[in-house]
């Protein structure tokens, strides 16, 4: 007998599918960095679980170090639980390959308290070595084994939006809260592993940002005399006395500075130049006479070692990077430089593409995370038949959850309207019904990227519950990206809205043309950047038909004033400043105009520090005063720039769902017309220098300063 139930409607089947999807994610456990043991032996894993961080140890399979090989007991032991909330962190060998130095932060009735731990990976013992003098940053371990070298945030510093975007806190918030030029340092503090003494070792008045150190007496770091993060942006690099603690500049940059390394003779220095979020061409620096080199062909890098083994001195560099929507990793004596590459994302404590080699450099380790399987720890062979042949070492997650099983990602480039090349992923599920409704995710950054993974977590996470939904899903790696170059990531410099806004509307118009793309149920998303972006595109054309802003800068005057990075960031990009109000107010999204009205969804959180929640509010009521589309502020408790909280990520999810389902409305009567949506051209902003454009997308905003030439300043 047939059924008289009532067929669910569309936009329930997909809230169920979206919040499903996004509970699949919640559940999974996250390798943040792998760590392998000076013999090759072992590897410890940082794994950022649901609730909680802890440490996992597992062997190195005897088939990957070698037939010859000994093999430890699989029974190596995690840390033992305690009575009170414990996350470990920051693992770090010592040189018998069984001490296991790592990060304690034990929450207790009154605040954090953050300890240097060992774990004797034999008996499973862990030990206190020493009391920290603020949330550590950074663990560095000396080559002999006798010391370490802790980067400490004091309690209150703020940081970036690469973490959060929240202050340090490790007590009550106090009241009332102090902001003074002094507050909130970044210092480096030395630690006798034996006695378990802590000594202050780093410069008065100087922020450090990064560090590298093998031992002795010197360490190499980024440092500026600004405490917030926006001196980031003018950092340099110095090499440190950690006895006189004393500093002197060794390198100036024209960029952004990461990713130090120091060679084991401690005369040389080398560390990534790029721009903003640093993915960039390695710079090596002799210490002694202050010489500098950039290495050729290298770029995006991310991680760098000196490979000591030689008889010349610096020796070569290993290196680690992105390479267009993947990884690579190389060594810049071997021809061509490049060891590996592929579609796949390798993970390190920066989220970002990094390494860890054993004694011998016979070993690597690291966290893989690709399209189909969930992010686990491997390692692989450096050399010989099997090299780079990347075999996982842990089992944190179900080979693929059934939510998320059916994810397709496929890599996608197109032509932009001035004919330069735009690369990015494309994510679908289901089958090959065309065209689908659009949802076009933009990265935050900008110098970020969409990177090959099992489920992209920009955005609030939603593109795989997108995906799996039904929507064609488009992300987007426009100029200003990384993974194409220092050329390609400068190129939005001076010219912010500008080019990079015309990637993202081409590539609506390809996946259109291509009739992937059904052109009147198109909606655009972004995060920080992106969702300035976003918010740029929902006011200047009628592409889309819903657009969602999160945790994005808005009105670029106020965010120089008030954000925790501004007059940093802002410079950098060259965007305006203190001296040109007016270059700031028109290069915002509160003050733009054109389009006939975009339905736009607004989301933030209540506490971030790098676009304050005061950026969220303008957006809101200039688009309730200009009245021409629905506009709705949701405002998340105690989150920064990137939501943790798990119910507060659902709820979101669902209100972007619902947003989209109610302002794309039903498929399109003519499915296969090739228009871009806004057919009549948008009201031209003035100062354009060009009116004429693409039909149906908005002309480019108006253009700043000239950018300059790719190896020229952007300070």
């Amino acid at each position: 007998m047939p059924s008289t139930a009532a067929p669910t409607p569309p936009q329930r089947s997909n809230a169920i599918v979206v919040r499903r999807v996004r509970e699949a994610m919640l559940r999974l456990t996250h390798p943040v960095e792998a760590r392998i043991s000076p013999d090759g032996r072992a590897v410890a894993v940082a794994a950022a679980g649901p609730r909680s961080i802890g440490l996992v140890l597992a062997p190195v399979p005897a088939g990957v170090r070698g037939p010859d090989a000994a093999v430890p007991s699989p029974e190596l032991f995690a840390p033992p639980e305690s009575s009170a909330p414990t996350d470990r962190h920051s693992p770090r060998w010592l040189p018998d390959s069984r001490t296991l130095l790592h990060i304690a932060e034990t929450q207790g009735p009154t605040g954090t308290d953050v300890c240097l731990a060992a774990l004797d990976t034999a008996s499973g013992a862990v030990r206190t070595v020493a009391v920290a003098p603020g949330a550590v940053e950074e663990l560095l371990v000396s080559d002999d084994g006798t010391q370490a070298l802790l980067l400490c945030a004091e309690d209150g510093a703020e940081r970036d939006g690469m973490n959060l975007g929240l202050p340090v806190r490790l007590g009550a918030l106090p009241t009332p809260e102090r902001f003074a030029p002094d507050a909130g340092r970044r210092s480096l503090h030395l630690v006798d592993l034996a006695e378990g003494s802590v000594r202050e070792a780093g410069p008065a008045g100087l922020t450090v940002w990064n560090v590298a150190w093998r031992g002795g007496t010197t360490a190499v770091a980024t440092v500026s005399e600004e405490t917030l993060p926006a001196g980031y942006y003018g950092a340099r690099l110095a090499a440190i006395d950690l006895v006189a603690r004393t500093s002197r500049t060794v390198h100036t940059p024209r960029g952004q500075l990461g990713a130090p390394a120091v060679s084991a003779d401690g005369r040389s220095a080398a560390v990534c130049e790029g721009i903003s979020i640093v993915a960039g061409r390695p710079v090596v620096v002799d210490l002694t006479t202050g010489r500098t080199e950039v290495v050729p062909d290298v770029e995006d890098a991310t991680w760098l070692r000196f490979d000591d083994t030689g008889d010349t001195a610096p020796g070569p560099l290993w290196f680690a990077g992105w390479d267009g929507t993947g990884s690579r990793v190389g060594h810049t004596a071997r021809p061509g430089g490049t060891l590996w590459s592929g579609p796949v994302t390798l993970g390190g404590a920066s989220h970002q593409p990094a390494l860890s080699l054993s004694d011998d450099l016979w070993l690597a380790a690291t966290v893989l995370d690709a399209p189909g399987s969930p992010a686990e720890a491997v390692v692989a062979r450096t050399e010989g038949p099997d090299a780079w042949d990347w075999a996982p070492v842990t089992a944190l997650n179900a080979p693929a959850d059934p939510a998320l099983a059916g994810l397709r990602t496929e890599e996608t480039s197109w032509c932009s309207f001035d004919g330069r090349t735009v690369r990015g992923l494309l994510l679908s599920s289901g089958g090959d019904a065309c065209p689908r409704p659009l949802a076009v995710l933009v990265h935050g950054g900008p110098a970020w990227l969409w990177s090959a993974g099992y489920a992209p977590g920009d955005v609030l996470g939603i593109a795989p519950a997108l995906a799996a939904a039904g929507y064609l899903v488009l992300l987007p790696n426009p100029r200003g990206s990384s993974g194409r170059g220092l050329e390609h990531a400068r190129a939005v410099v001076g010219d912010v809205g500008g080019g990079d806004l015309d990637d993202v509307l081409s590539g609506v118009r390809h996946l259109v043309d291509t009739r992937l793309a059904d052109p009147d149920r198109a909606a655009v998303l972004g995060h920080s950047y992106g969702g300035f972006l976003a918010a740029l595109a929902a006011a200047r054309t009628d592409v889309f038909r819903a657009a969602v802003v999160v945790s994005a800068p808005t009105d670029w005057l106020s965010f120089t004033h008030t954000s925790n990075i501004g007059g940093g960031y802002d410079r950098t990009y060259g965007i305006g400043g203190a001296d040109a109000p007016a270059e700031l107010i028109r290069r915002s999204a509160v003050f733009a105009h054109g389009g006939g009205g975009t339905p736009t969804l607004i989301v933030h959180g209540s506490a971030d520090r790098v676009t304050p929640v005061g950026q969220a509010h303008e957006l809101y009521r200039s688009l309730l005063r200009a009245g021409r589309a629905p506009v709705e502020l949701y405002v998340y408790p105690d989150e920064g720039h990137e939501f943790t909280d798990g119910a507060h990520l659902l709820d979101a999810a669902a209100r972007v769902e619902q947003w989209l389902a109610t302002h794309l409305g039903p498929r399109s009567a003519d499915p296969h017309r090739t228009a871009v949506p806004g057919d009549a051209s948008p009201e031209p902003i003035p100062g354009t220098a060009s009116e004429a454009g693409p039909k149906g997308v908005a002309p480019r905003t108006p253009s700043g300063p000239a950018a300059p030439d790719p190896a020229g300043g952007d300070r």
